[in-house]
């Protein structure tokens, strides 16, 4: 009985963590003693090839005030699917509030994102090459730090090495328009004063929507549709992409929580998974 316990269990991780991959935890992208939320997990395949790798950098959800970038509901099954696909990951913490407020959570994202391009040559990426996948506020710091350009460029990232941008379920792309339709006293207008204060000037400056300046990279939005605030941010983020000459597709996902549109997403044959291969799957 043992002997059958430890092999199902060996399968499960092996399902989980493809032993053709390998992790280095915790790397301080802010520089050393910058602490642990400053910090990203390296999820490399092991199999060496000439040809620099794309990368995915993930960000983690939780309300701008907790999650964590290992966090197993966030990280599988959709790092070993991406690595599986040829990518390498990269998975990040920020600064979490109350402690910090806006712009800290996006200067985070940024300065990550110019560590990953800076190092891509020391474990096989293309700097070139790089794509941002966040769910819930995560989905709200990947979609602001690929359009903030003068905070990209402060953090010395390339802005031509963003190739593309998926969003799980956010809902905080236009933060003056959902702060102003949450309850008075809410946990919610709680959870977004906490984040970015109840200053309509400094909400703006924290809302994708209108931190639009340039041209930017192709984005695809996937929200859930049991809820109405994620399908109306979604569009009015969609339309500021596309008043640039970006190009930004938005696909409603039925039947999934906010939770399992993304635990599903890298499941074989889940809407999500399929949409995010059609995505990536060069025209």
């Amino acid at each position: 009985m043992v002997k059958i316990l430890l092999v199902c269990l060996s399968l499960m991780l092996a399902a989980h963590f493809p032993a053709s991959a390998k992790v280095v935890r915790d790397l301080p992208y802010a520089g050393k003693g910058s602490g642990p939320l400053r910090t990203l997990d390296l999820h490399t395949p092991d199999e060496k090839r000439e040809k620099p790798r794309p990368i995915f950098i993930l960000i983690h959800g939780g309300g701008w005030r907790t999650g964590d970038k290992s966090n197993s509901t966030f990280a599988e099954p959709k790092t070993s699917w991406l690595l599986d696909g040829g990518y390498i990951v990269a998975s990040i913490n920020y600064r979490l509030s109350p402690k910090v407020e806006h712009p800290a959570h996006v200067e985070d994202a940024c300065k990550a994102i110019a560590w990953v391009q800076e190092h891509a040559a020391d474990f096989g990426g293309d700097p070139k090459r790089i794509y941002l996948l966040g769910h819930s506020a995560g989905a709200h710091l990947a979609a602001l730090a690929a359009v903030d350009v003068p905070r990209l460029k402060a953090a010395g990232v390339d802005l031509a090495g963003i190739q593309g941008v998926v969003l799980l379920d956010g809902a905080g792309y236009d933060i003056p328009q959902q702060y102003s339709s949450l309850r008075e006293g809410s946990v919610m207008q709680k959870m977004y004063r906490d984040a970015f204060t109840s200053d309509p000037a400094k909400q703006r400056d924290a809302s994708p929507v209108h931190r639009v300046t340039t041209k930017p990279p192709p984005f695809l939005i996937l929200h859930i549709t049991r809820r109405l605030d994620s399908p109306r941010q979604s569009r009015l983020l969609a339309d500021a992409l596309r008043a640039k000459g970006g190009t930004a597709e938005v696909v409603p996902i039925p039947g999934k929580s906010h939770g399992t549109i993304n635990a599903d997403c890298g499941k074989p044959g889940d809407p999500v998974t399929l949409a995010i291969t059609k995505f990536l799957t060069p025209k």
